[in-house]
């Protein structure tokens, strides 16, 4: 497989997860950092899903992996979610902060985890 192609599955995967990223974001549109948690903890899931289908992490191909990873970096948001809790913390307080933090990251393991023992 050319490295030309393997960058165009990265790409391709990453434009797609960004542009669903940007609808779910436009839907969701409250005062606390809900769709940057719904698309972290769907990218999770998915992403868990995604590897459990093709049989593990060790089972992907190259085509798979770019592909994946791309889609599932483009439509998650950790840049974002880092930015939100400190403008918790800055504008409000730090629990909230922190419980964004705490949520984010728990809801984002169990997803993972759901979507590797759902495709089991």
């Amino acid at each position: 497989m050319s490295a030309l192609f393997l960058h165009a599955m990265f790409g391709l995967g990453g434009g797609l997860g960004a542009v669903l990223r940007h609808w779910i974001a436009l839907r969701v549109n409250h005062d606390l950092p809900f769709a940057t948690l719904i698309v972290n903890v769907l990218g999770s899931l998915l992403l868990g899903l995604w590897i459990g289908y093709l049989g593990g992490p060790v089972d992907l191909g190259e085509e798979e992996r770019r592909l994946v990873f791309g889609f599932c970096g483009g439509f998650t948001t950790f840049s974002s979610f880092a930015y939100q809790s400190l403008e918790l913390r800055r504008e409000r307080t730090i629990v909230l902060a922190a419980g964004n933090i705490l949520l984010s990251l728990g809801l984002c393991w169990f997803a993972l985890w759901l979507g590797l023992v759902l495709m089991r």
